[in-house]
């Protein structure tokens, strides 16, 4: 036993123990430079190897003060630094394991309760996107590591899937090349505007939910595709839509009479379909659908693009639906499978009308195009055929447009390359198996992609690590506060609510720079924002269980060293007045 104290606990021991912890540290500092604060936490400073590094140093430091015991009082500096150094490493190990740390990002007027957790997951959802197929994979990435093949089964329905991420991307780059060489019918166009010295050229898919429209300026750019085409001479001669309603589902049943249903206003209902033994219930209503990082949701609520999901249910089981006035060959084009024979359409007064400010560009027979050009107030210009390469002017707001392709059976190739190994827009490639058939598909960061397996769709999200609060915080007012003169921020702050349900506890506090908010060991710090129509507030959130002890550490240090001086200056006093008694006794000896 004495002999590992005296290994432990000596100098040769604690030196490169000293000077590896030095090396790290200096290392994590170069890692963070490139990666990010939140890799060189995820990778090093909360990694098992350096919570044991610490463990070790605290080991040799805890044997070098024990092999000096029957400690004498001279040793109380010593001993004290000893103490105070161990609590602050044990302190360091017990934040690192147990401590939380994330972000929340509170838009001005909401609330919110999940936080991102440092580390990253994959989340794999089914066809609605409301119900998770399996818990939340942690997925570690390291930027120098381009192939990981990590490979993550589960379960879908009834048959086991293979999902595996063959490659990552901290900084990726994406090309997209569109040609008319596809194999189904899939009508897009390249358009260019222009508006005095500004220009730009872009894309339109009349099959993408997503990629119909695109704001430009005051202008909404579209490309639609009429089903018939007394549906285009509809759109070509205009009518308003009704802004009050949401839309008109019609479903026929096995043997029954069609039944049309109003979208209504109070969702999560369930309503009996006549006398049948079938009900169906409305659970969102999208005047503007759109996807983002946190699922489906609505830009606006002008009726650009409605969208309704409901659930169908009788004998034969549950249908989730997921419906688009503009886009009635949306569940055919991916492949969704039904219990219940049924035929369902939606239909929209949007269909038949146009936005106000428009280039409305109509995909009709035979691939000829048509214009509809609309202004603020209900004016409108129709361009009968549109030419290629020819330039045509909006009369009401004075942009130019042309055409400059247009593809039948367009074909999007994405092609993705990584620039570097800093982390900036990070991205990964999933593939995955049911059977003899795969799909795959690139995921950036925050985003989805959808995979079909045998028909069923598979929603995939790459995300940061979530974790609930035990508490709400609502954003009730943002302020930045900017230079005198001058646009950038001097400082910021954020009026919030703290709403703690379990204690009925109801808090308003302002959060500035250097005021966070604590409460129940959980601290909100003001970290930054996010400037835009609605101020979106971001609040850094820190729980460490371990700084009390760092602390009553540091404390401790600093009572050792007030002791050495304490302790010093004692033995000082002391040796002066042996010198003066020696003095003296040889000045008496010399008299006599």
């Amino acid at each position: 036993m004495k002999h590992w104290m005296r290994l432990f606990g000596s100098l040769k021991m604690a030196v490169p123990m000293l000077v590896a912890i030095a090396g790290v540290l200096a290392w994590g500092t170069i890692y963070e430079t490139r990666f990010g604060t939140a890799a060189v936490q995820r990778f090093v400073y909360q990694a098992w190897w350096f919570q044991l590094l610490l463990a070790f140093l605290a080991t040799n430091l805890a044997i070098a003060a024990l092999q000096r015991y029957p400690w004498k009082r001279q040793h109380l500096p010593f001993v004290l630094a000893h103490i105070g150094i161990i609590l602050i490493l044990i302190g360091g190990i017990i934040g690192g394991r147990f401590g939380i740390d994330g972000q929340l990002f509170i838009p001005e007027g909401e609330a919110a309760q999940v936080m991102d957790a440092p580390g990253n997951v994959l989340v794999v959802r089914d066809a609605t996107g409301a119900h998770e197929l399996v818990k939340p994979i942690r997925f570690e990435t390291q930027a120098w590591v381009h192939e990981p093949r990590w490979q993550f089964p589960f379960v879908a329905g009834d048959a086991a899937v293979q999902l595996m991420v063959d490659r990552y991307y901290p900084d990726a780059v994406t090309e997209e090349t569109i040609t008319g060489e596809g194999t189904r019918e899939n009508p897009a166009v390249r358009v260019q505007l222009q508006h005095e010295d500004q220009q730009d050229t872009l894309w339109l898919l009349a099959r993408e939910a997503e990629r119909i429209g695109v704001g430009w300026g005051q202008a909404h750019v579209l490309l639609l595709e009429p089903q018939t085409e007394s549906h285009a001479q509809q759109l070509l001669q205009g009518s308003a839509p009704d802004q009050d309603s949401r839309g008109t589902v019609t479903l026929t049943l096995p043997g029954e009479a069609p039944l049309d249903i109003a979208v209504p206003h109070s969702l999560g209902q369930p309503q009996r379909l006549g006398r049948s033994a079938y009900t169906i219930t409305f659970k969102d209503y999208f005047p503007d659908f759109a996807l983002s990082g946190e699922g489906p949701s609505s830009r606006s609520e002008i009726p650009n693009n409605p969208a309704v999901s409901f659930l169908l249910e009788g004998p034969e089981g549950a249908d989730a639906y997921l419906l688009f006035a503009l886009h009635p060959e949306f569940q055919s084009m991916h492949g969704f499978q039904h219990q219940i024979k049924a035929h369902v359409t939606y239909e929209h007064s949007a269909s038949l009308a146009l936005p106000p400010q428009a280039i409305a560009l109509l995909w009709r027979a035979e691939g000829r195009l048509s214009a509809v050009l609309t202004g603020d107030a209900g004016q409108r210009q129709v361009v009968e055929r549109v030419k290629l390469g020819e330039a045509y002017a909006h009369p009401f707001l004075g942009y130019t447009f042309q055409v400059l392709e247009a593809h039948p059976r367009a074909q999007v190739t994405t092609q993705v390359t990584n620039r570097s190994n800093e982390v900036r827009r990070e991205m990964v490639h999933v593939r995955a198996q049911r059977g003899q058939e795969s799909a795959e598909a690139w995921v950036a960061f925050r985003e989805t992609a959808t995979l079909t397996l045998e028909g069923q769709p598979l929603i995939v999200e790459y995300r940061p690590a979530q974790r609930r609060l035990p508490v709400t915080i609502k954003l009730s007012d943002f302020r930045k506060i900017d230079y005198p003169g001058i646009s950038m921020a001097a400082g910021f702050e954020s009026d919030v609510q703290l709403t703690d349900a379990e204690r009925g506890i109801i808090l308003m506090r302002k959060i500035s720079m250097n005021e966070p908010l604590r409460y129940r060991g959980y601290s909100f710090f003001q970290s930054s924002f996010v400037d835009g129509p609605t101020q979106t507030t971001i609040l850094s959130v820190r729980n460490d269980p371990g700084t009390p002890v760092v602390y009553a550490g540091f404390l401790i240090v600093i009572g050792g060293v007030l002791s050495l001086f304490v302790t010093r200056n004692r033995h000082s006093a002391k040796a002066r007045s042996a010198e003066a008694m020696s003095l003296k006794y040889l000045r008496e000896g010399k008299d006599t």
